[in-house]
């Protein structure tokens, strides 16, 4: 198991990894966010809401790691890369509740993940954003990366849309 803590402070925010044990935080902010933004979610199979506890427990594992994003004691975001293959990685599953939008917050994932990506010896990382989601592809513009491709996706909001991928060479 890997150990690896990571936490960033800005202000009274901090972005720290989730323990295997506090899997129940993930799954709360991890329905939260499908629930209020069924418009940024792509569906899955099983439906998240639909998962075990032994699930959710496995999806806080290596070769996935979770983020939480804190104000003060409260968590109000969440993120998380997951491993392709010894050298790649994917960013995804951001969220930060709508009152704290708009703060540089996602700055805060960058770094999380972007640390995270070269503890674990990455030399590639993948991200995606649905292609109406003009704040995301300007965030992930400002982090460095260039677009790589496009594919159409069923979102949980019960359209299709296209999402588009880029890629950053560490």
């Amino acid at each position: 198991m890997d150990t690896y803590q990571l936490q960033l402070e800005t202000g009274h925010f901090i972005i720290r990894q989730l323990l295997e044990t506090e899997y129940n935080l993930y799954k709360s902010i991890r329905l939260e966010a499908i629930q209020t933004e069924p418009t940024m979610f792509r569906c899955t199979s099983p439906a998240e809401s639909e998962l075990t506890d032994v699930e959710w427990k496995e999806r806080v594992r290596h070769p996935r790691t979770i983020f939480g994003l804190y104000k003060d004691y409260e968590l109000i975001g969440m993120t998380s890369i997951v491993l392709l293959d010894e050298e790649e990685g994917y960013l995804g599953q951001s969220y930060i509740r709508k009152a704290y939008r708009g703060m540089g917050l996602s700055t805060l994932f960058y770094k999380a993940r972007f640390a995270r990506a070269s503890k674990l010896g990455l030399k590639r990382l993948k991200i995606s954003h649905r292609e109406s989601n003009i704040i995301s592809k300007a965030a992930i513009r400002r982090a460095g990366f260039t677009y790589s491709y496009r594919e159409s996706v069923n979102w949980l909001d019960g359209t299709t849309e296209d999402v588009l991928y880029y890629v950053l060479e560490l």
